[in-house]
């Protein structure tokens, strides 16, 4: 049990570790320092990862003994993470649609 808390929490990690490296490189991009279709393709394969990661960490929070569910971690707390990564992960991607869709359209911003 105390070895799937622990996992759950590196998991956990690397999932916001992740995130933030998406962040960074969409920062990079909207800041013009690198290309957007080069920060595109820096971004998506670590947030496919990052993604990974959360499902990792969500799969670990629970474990089935004889029928039930036994929490590694509060139930509040694990729906508070869970909910934070989904939305930084979601906010990320949207903010990739808004550059693609006002930044690189033709009279919308700079090309692609």
């Amino acid at each position: 049990m105390k070895a799937r808390r622990v996992l759950a929490i590196i998991c956990y990690t690397l999932c916001m570790t992740a995130y933030g490296f998406c962040g960074y490189f969409s920062y990079l991009s909207w800041k013009e320092k690198i290309s957007y279709r080069y920060g595109f393709l820096l971004f998506l394969p670590v947030w496919i990862v990052s993604y990974w990661f959360s499902t990792f960490f969500s799969q670990l929070c629970d474990k089935k003994e004889d029928g039930k569910t036994v929490h590694v971690i509060p139930p509040l707390l694990f729906r508070i993470l869970n909910t934070l990564s989904w939305m930084i992960g979601i906010a990320l991607v949207g903010f990739w649609i808004y550059i693609y869709y006002f930044r690189t359209s033709p009279g919308g911003g700079a090309p692609i």
